[in-house]
């Protein structure tokens, strides 16, 4: 079966597979670079990688309208809990099957807290089995050389990187995280909604496919709204 992958901007992606629709990071209302707003997403599941606002922002009005459970780590659960939403709280290195497929944690080097300074637990990433691909999605990170550990535990069919720099990695260091990953196509993520990560995307897959990497097939520089088919 078909796994595609739609962009909103930002760090705000669906994966569509199936009668199943996971949202990463839901950033609609308050994204400049949203294509559309919440209200207009139907999702089955909500994963979130840390708690900072442009991550979370409308993470609870989805759930509500929708009913759809939000999986993160213990602390954002227990936050959200409060809220009598459907939560299912995890941490780094942990894996359960959903309906949609099995979700594991990832690490990420960053920090997590919410926009009322409640402390969210420790940032992180999520590696996606769905109907035989495997989806990475870094989430806000910097480099960091388990990356290379990630790239060799699973067969990455295609991998989420942010390029924005100043809050996570910039494009040099993603180029580096794409090689180590031994990713077979790359979105660029996390860069141009704010003034301090503006990147130019097309120009880093550009240097993706100049850089030569050994099982890279493609890179993607989607825009807000665009999708593509996980090869």
């Amino acid at each position: 079966m078909a796994v595609e992958v739609v962009y909103h901007g930002h760090s705000c992606v669906e994966i569509k597979s199936g009668r199943h629709c996971v949202q990463i990071d839901p950033f609609y209302d308050h994204n400049p670079l949203s294509d559309v707003k919440s209200d207009q997403v139907h999702p089955s599941f909500i994963l979130l990688s840390h708690a900072h606002f442009d991550h979370v922002d409308d993470a609870g009005r989805i759930a509500q309208r929708t009913g759809a459970p939000i999986a993160a780590n213990y602390e954002i659960t227990e936050y959200l809990g409060r809220q009598k939403l459907k939560t299912v709280g995890m941490n780094t290195g942990g894996g359960m099957n959903f309906p949609f497929g099995r979700a594991t944690m990832t690490m990420a080097f960053h920090t997590s807290t919410f926009a009322d300074g409640t402390p969210g637990g420790v940032a992180g990433g999520w590696l996606l089995e769905i109907d035989g691909k495997v989806i990475y999605f870094a989430g806000d990170t910097g480099l960091f050389s388990d990356m290379a550990l990630i790239g060799k535990l699973w067969p990455i069919d295609l991998a989420f990187l942010p390029i924005g720099d100043c809050f996570t990695m910039g494009p040099a260091h993603a180029l580096q995280a794409a090689e180590m990953l031994r990713a077979k196509s790359v979105v660029p993520i996390h860069y141009n909604t704010f003034e301090p990560i503006r990147q130019d995307g097309a120009a880093f897959v550009a240097a993706l496919k100049k850089r030569e990497i050994p099982g890279l097939v493609q890179g993607f520089a989607l825009k807000p709204g665009e999708h593509c088919q996980v090869p």
